[in-house]
């Protein structure tokens, strides 16, 4: 007999089916202990759920309106620390200096921000580069799926082994706040502002009214199948201005998928043009 707090590979199917069809996102087969581990929290005597079945017949059913976002937030984690594969900020601040100054306005956007050190190593980029809100035109924007990571961001409060190694002490001085209480570091309010914090699915329509210069696109599309990721490739290139470029996880890649960008080095692509 299988235990009542084992998830079943029917059950796991049911889980990311639902994950799938509510936000575009797929679980891969070889993750069923992932879902497992995440959803653990929430099984027991002494839990709101006796077992995985319990848990998943409750979102199948609708008995509870927040199930299905805590769900979604369990499933859609992602582990990350400010400067995470540098090459891409180093190219960042090249775009900016180079660029940025024949821009009329500067938007970028780190899509699958999680919890917000992608989004506020942009920030001191930009500051570092000489770039400052109110004084320029510039914005960040930084969406995700998940409630719960979106709301660590907007505390943006970090333990310090997310800043340690690749901000140096002069700038963990400048950019942060050490909090005694809690022993972590707060981002400053002057690095804040340059950041907008929105809940956004990727499969769903962009609502934006401007295009973006660069789009930090991280460690996302593994979540989506083939078909998906054209679609929402199609619908980056669309929002990036002429010129403008996307940036994937240095582990990631376009081939196989039909786009309209062009390849440079370290995977990053371009919207047409011939900057280098």
């Amino acid at each position: 007999m299988r235990r009542s707090s084992e998830l079943t590979d029917e059950l796991f199917k049911g889980f990311q089916n639902y994950l799938y069809q509510h936000t575009g996102i797929t679980i891969r087969d070889n993750k069923k202990y992932l879902v497992e581990y995440r959803l653990q929290r929430y099984i027991g005597e002494d839990k709101p759920y006796k077992s995985f079945s319990d848990l998943y017949r409750a979102l199948e059913q609708k008995k509870d309106p927040q199930l299905e976002r805590i769900i979604i937030n369990s499933l859609t984690t992602n582990y990350t620390y400010f400067f995470r594969e540098k090459v891409h900020f180093r190219f960042l601040e090249y775009y900016l200096k180079t660029y940025g100054s024949g821009q009329s306005y500067i938007r970028l956007w780190s899509a699958g921000c999680s919890s917000g050190e992608e989004a506020y190593s942009m920030a001191i980029t930009c500051l570092e580069a000489g770039y400052a809100y109110p004084e320029k035109d510039i914005r960040i924007l930084a969406t995700d799926i998940s409630e719960r990571v979106l709301k660590k961001a907007k505390e943006a409060t970090y333990h310090y082994s997310s800043l340690h190694g690749e901000l140096s002490d002069s700038q963990i001085r400048r950019y942060f706040q050490f909090n005694k209480k809690i022993k972590e570091f707060s981002v400053q309010d002057f690095v804040r502002s340059l950041v907008v914090i929105r809940e956004l699915n990727l499969m769903d329509i962009f609502p934006f009214s401007r295009q973006f210069d660069v789009i930090f696109l991280r460690n996302v599309l593994i979540y989506f199948n083939a078909q998906e990721k054209e679609i929402i490739l199609n619908k980056m290139y669309e929002v990036l201005k002429n010129r403008g470029y996307l940036v994937l996880g240095l582990s990631e890649s376009l081939v196989g998928l039909h786009h309209k960008f062009q390849t440079l080095n370290y995977s990053i692509y371009r919207k047409g043009g011939n900057t280098p």
